[in-house]
């Protein structure tokens, strides 16, 4: 059993050194192994053949994961295309000083036949060269309707940088993109309930009410973090002084 266990983990990790996806069916693999391991008398036969099937059951479910995760993709057609969006915004917006930022849960598209992942991680800017743009005051739970233009994943290529593709794959959003000026960019509802949507409303509540309660303070950003976990409007220099630990003279 445990020979099968270290396999499975090996079997996984071999998968991340692939530069793609396998296409052989090795989950079946490996289920054909495991019960031929019931029929090999030999305990060293047996072993190996637990050791083998596992390392296979390993590998498939990985790249069965993988596959899972990579398929909800934008088209490379799509790309630069404006298409209407009705959704629920399911996280926590970060307002800046010219929009905000927000993911976005896709319910379906609005007179179109585009395919969208399930969630895309949008901005609404308040000017796009000389257009002018009225951002909404999105919240957590609320459903939108919205005119988007969406582009796949695209990170910089910089050695030991952050990797933004990467870290969009490991949030589930799959496209990202920006909120077009229209008419018909309104909101539908003002809650759609869910216990996502209930934990996210409730961090909103609190992080709105600890900003109001520190107007102006620069260590506010700080006690936002350290009480709804939103670190987006920490500053550095203020952060290292909130969180710095005592000095003490030497007497």
């Amino acid at each position: 059993m445990r020979i099968g266990i270290l396999g499975f983990v090996a079997g996984a990790s071999w998968l991340q050194m692939q530069g793609a996806l396998p296409d052989f069916p090795a989950l079946l693999v490996g289920a054909f192994l495991l019960a031929a391991c019931r029929l090999v008398p030999h305990r060293w036969l047996r072993a190996a053949l637990a050791c083998v099937a596992g390392f296979a059951l390993g590998f498939g479910w990985a790249a069965y994961l993988a596959q899972c995760a990579l398929a909800p993709q934008l088209a490379k057609a799509d790309e630069g295309r404006d298409v209407t969006l009705i959704g629920v915004v399911d996280n926590l917006p970060y307002n800046f000083k010219d929009g905000v930022r927000f993911n976005f849960a896709v319910e379906r598209v609005a007179g179109d036949t585009m395919r969208v992942p399930p969630h895309v991680a949008l901005s609404w800017y308040a000017g796009q060269g000389r257009q002018s743009n009225v951002v909404g005051d999105v919240q957590p739970g609320e459903r939108w309707q919205l005119t988007v233009r969406l582009q796949r994943p695209h990170g910089n290529a910089n050695p030991m940088g952050f990797d933004y593709e990467v870290w969009l794959l490991e949030q589930g959003l799959r496209a990202t993109g920006y909120v077009r000026p229209a008419a018909d960019n309104q909101r539908l509802d003002n809650f759609v309930f869910g216990f996502d949507n209930v934990v996210e409303h409730c961090r909103a509540v609190l992080r709105a009410r600890i900003l109001r309660a520190l107007p102006g303070r620069q260590y506010a950003g700080v006690i936002v973090a350290l009480v709804v976990g939103d670190q987006r409007t920490i500053d550095l220099v203020e952060a290292i002084k909130v969180l710095r630990l005592p000095s003490f003279k030497n007497q």
